[in-house]
């Protein structure tokens, strides 16, 4: 789950750049825009994230040329919502219903608690959101985790022990706080925070607890654009194929990810 705020404003600006934008072609570019939220979408290269591996092993053999860059989530939520960019990676369909998404999902985000080891004790024990108030507990500003989680940052965001964090690599800056031990909990979706501790070898520092349940990830395409359609049927059909021939698992695992069918 990412970020929300302000993407209605987003959408009427970016709606008025419209002017004069082209209807795509059969044979398209395809702009696929997000903030850095690996393994799902990363910094482009080598290892864009699974989900562009996918988008373009769907895309590009159909002749559609795939165009991935970095952008801020709510203007890649209402860039695509507007139709100047082609589609929000890593989007869902709870984040933004009106976007086109394909038939099958193409992973599970879920939001977990990330907890300094030595904070749990006898005394003190995770039993629900509200039993984290006592602890100086980190999540990014803007951000949309699940209902509950949100509900209880929204309900406590007056007190000290409660830090919202902003930038470019805020999972990453959250992290460092809770090794420095600024933080004593954090909230991320598990596979990004899974994907960026065991990458920096702190996997074994924390302990885990989900703390809402799981929801498909996907990426949304633009309602305006004419070949969203196809874009979706053709990512359907390669994701069924990539399971089949087990290149689905060998993509993942680079990601340290598992399949989630």
């Amino acid at each position: 789950m990412r970020r929300l705020v302000g993407y209605g404003a987003a959408v009427g600006l970016l709606a008025l750049s419209m002017v004069g934008l082209t209807v795509g072609s059969v044979a398209a570019q395809v702009t696929l825009r997000a903030d850095s939220w690996c393994p799902y979408n990363c910094e482009p290269g080598d290892r864009p994230g699974y989900l562009i591996e996918i988008a373009k092993a769907a895309l590009e053999p159909a002749g559609h040329k795939v165009d991935y860059q970095l952008m801020p989530w709510t203007e890649a939520l209402a860039g695509a919502a507007a139709g100047t960019i082609s589609a929000a990676v890593g989007a869902t369909r709870d984040e933004a219903p009106d976007l086109v998404y394909a038939s099958l999902p193409l992973g599970m985000s879920r939001p977990t608690l990330v907890i300094r080891k030595g904070k749990e004790t006898k005394d003190f024990k995770i039993t629900n959101l509200e039993s984290l108030k006592t602890l100086r507990f980190g999540s990014i500003q803007d951000y949309f985790y699940s209902t509950a989680v949100n509900a209880f940052i929204d309900a406590h965001k007056g007190s000290p022990n409660m830090v919202q964090v902003t930038g470019d690599n805020v999972t990453e800056d959250l992290v460092n706080m809770l090794i420095d031990g600024k933080l004593d909990a954090i909230v991320e979706d598990s596979n990004v925070v899974d994907y960026l501790l065991e990458s920096k070898g702190y996997r074994n520092l924390f302990n885990y607890h989900a703390l809402g349940e799981h929801a498909s990830v996907s990426i949304g395409f633009s309602p305006k654009d004419p070949n969203s359609a196809t874009y979706v049927k053709l990512i359907d059909a390669k994701l069924v194929e990539l399971r089949k021939t087990g290149q689905l698992a060998s993509l993942l695992a680079r990601y340290g990810v598992k399949d989630w069918q």
